[in-house]
C-alpha cells in the first residue's frame, strides 16, 4: 500500500508536480484572490507535497480544479493534465515516503502469547 524505494520516489514526484500545477493552475488566472483562499491553496499545496490525508487532499484539489474549468480564463489541456495527475494520486496512493505511510502504514501486532 505504501511502496518504498523507485516507486515510493515516483509517487513523491508525483505528489511534488500535482501540487505544482495546482499553484500554477489556479494562480495563473486574472482573479484577484483574497489571503485566505491563497491560504487555503497553500495549505492543500502543503498537504500535497507531504503526503497528509491523501485522498481527502486530491478530492479538494480536483474539485477546486472541475470548478477552474468552467472559469472565464481557463486552459483546458493544461487543468485536463492536473485533473488527470491528481485522479491518479487519488487511486495510487501516497507512496512510503509520506506522512500517511508514517501514520497509517504497517504495524506490527505483538501478542503476549506463551
Amino acid at each position: 500500500m505504501f511502496p518504498a524505494g523507485a516507486a515510493g520516489c515516483g509517487l513523491l514526484i508525483l505528489r511534488l508536480c500535482a501540487a505544482g500545477m495546482l499553484f500554477s493552475n489556479v494562480l495563473a488566472r486574472s482573479v484577484a484572490f483574497t489571503s485566505w483562499e491563497i491560504a487555503a491553496l497553500a495549505i492543500v499545496a502543503a498537504m500535497l507535497c507531504l503526503g497528509v490525508f491523501t485522498p481527502l487532499t486530491c478530492i479538494a484539489s480536483g474539485t477546486g480544479q472541475i470548478a477552474l474549468l468552467f472559469g472565464p480564463d481557463r486552459n483546458s489541456i493544461c487543468l485536463t493534465f492536473s485533473i488527470a495527475i491528481t485522479t491518479v494520486l487519488f487511486l495510487v496512493g501516497p507512496g512510503g515516503y509520506s506522512v500517511d505511510s508514517y501514520l497509517f502504514g504497517r504495524r506490527l501486532i505483538r501478542t503476549n502469547s506463551r
